[in-house]
């Protein structure tokens, strides 16, 4: 319970900082690459302006606007980049070539990419490591190329680092993550164990002085014969013992590890059904079953049996009387799916969400003249995570029905 507590807090930590991590790594990046690459066709452009007014820029600086604007600026960055270019009369003829005689491209490859990306209608665009402006005027074409191959390895590179230090960043806060769930539910793991602890002694302790009482009230009965008040000394012996029996039971599912073998269910819940049709019968109830043959679960017999006891039982005393109560056990999906259902005003939400909790009641009575104390319900849950199942209470059409999921063992 408290592993599954602990493994749940880590898994949420993580999930929240793996989330914000990622998510900023790509806005930033995503933002980043966007804003690089705009800046890049911007200096396109404006070796494309330089080329319609002034022919080659880099063989005309002295057109270049004055150091004091803006746009300066930009051109002095794009007069010191590696740009190439090619120009497109309005038949296709190549009018100029600008290329840069270290780069090892030659004209021939340079004007084959250009009118790749001349086919593709884009006016900017990325073209493996290469980014690219296209722009027409009077005719002619001009496709104006960057080697953004430097860039693009700087930017992997520093993804990659980024990445690496923040997944070992990660990973520290992992470690820390079960270092400070531990240390928030140990105090939680220890009363509850100290509480199941106390129930468990004080139910084996109770049990020799009820068992003295109820020898003794025998031995003053045949001594002083019919008395109220014997009557009344022997119900709330009663009561408290199957107190105590319910509250052994209870502590023995939670502790234990109990012994599994592999059962069919259907027989099961047969026969643990059938014991209540006389109980059902004097209140006017009709039990209808709907049973699946050859269900099969890996798991304890008797609390299994419990389990349907408690729940049919459950439903008979809450059921009105000349009422219906449904018990039906079906596969689906590798999952035997038991549900228990009775007539009745449906349960709060608020209450669904406590009625599987010890000693609690729908009801305002807490006298316990029938035998319930609110401790039946936590029993079945007790029994059904044993089982690795799940247990749900669910209310429609005045229908209160109780669902017990467990896996099969076919």
């Amino acid at each position: 319970m408290f592993r599954k507590l602990r493994f749940k807090i880590v898994a949420a930590i993580m999930a929240v900082l793996a989330g914000l991590f990622v998510g900023t790594l790509c806005v930033i990046y995503f933002s980043s690459y966007i804003e690089v690459f705009q800046k890049d066709w911007n200096m396109l452009g404006v070796y494309a302006e330089a080329y319609w007014k002034n022919g080659n820029p880099k063989e005309n600086e002295a057109s270049l606007p004055p150091d004091d604007t803006a746009e300066a600026q930009t051109d002095r960055i794009s007069y010191l980049l590696t740009f190439y270019a090619v120009a497109f009369s309005e038949d296709g003829a190549v009018v100029t070539i600008d290329n840069t005689e270290s780069s090892g491209i030659t004209d021939e490859v340079l004007v084959a990419l250009s009118c790749a990306l001349m086919e593709n209608d884009k006016e900017n665009g990325i073209s493996d490591h290469w980014v690219y402006h296209v722009e027409s005027r009077q005719g002619d074409t001009l496709v104006v190329l960057m080697d953004n191959t430097i860039m693009n390895d700087n930017v992997h590179t520093l993804f990659q680092y980024t990445f690496l230090f923040g997944s070992v960043a990660i990973i520290l806060l992992f470690a820390v993550s079960i270092y400070l769930s531990q240390r928030i539910v140990k105090p939680l793991e220890e009363n509850y164990q100290k509480q199941k602890q106390f129930i468990s002694d004080a139910s084996h302790e109770l049990k020799t002085p009820l068992a003295v009482i109820n020898t003794n009230i025998e031995m003053l009965d045949r001594e002083v014969g019919q008395s109220k008040w014997l009557d009344h000394i022997k119900f709330e012996n009663r009561r408290m013992t199957e107190l105590v029996r319910q509250l052994l039971a209870l502590a023995r599912t939670e502790s234990t590890t109990m012994e599994k073998t592999r059962l069919d269910f259907s027989r099961l819940t047969t026969g643990e059904v059938l014991p209540f049709e006389c109980m059902a019968f004097e209140k006017g109830i009709t039990i209808q079953t709907s049973i699946q043959d050859e269900i099969f679960l890996q798991g304890n017999a008797e609390e299994l049996g419990n389990l349907v006891s408690i729940l049919v039982d459950n439903a008979i005393e809450h059921a009105p009387a000349n009422g219906v109560v449904g018990v039906s056990l079906r596969s689906e999906r590798s999952t035997a799916i038991l549900s228990v259902t009775n007539e009745g005003k449906a349960i709060p939400d608020k209450q669904k969400e406590l009625i599987f909790e010890r000693f609690y009641r729908t009801d305002c009575s807490r006298n316990g003249n029938r035998g319930h104390y609110g401790l039946g319900l936590a029993i079945a849950k007790a029994i059904v995570i044993a089982h690795r199942g799940k247990i749900s209470v669910a209310c429609g059409q005045n229908q209160i029905a109780f669902t017990i999921h467990l896996p099969e063992n076919p």
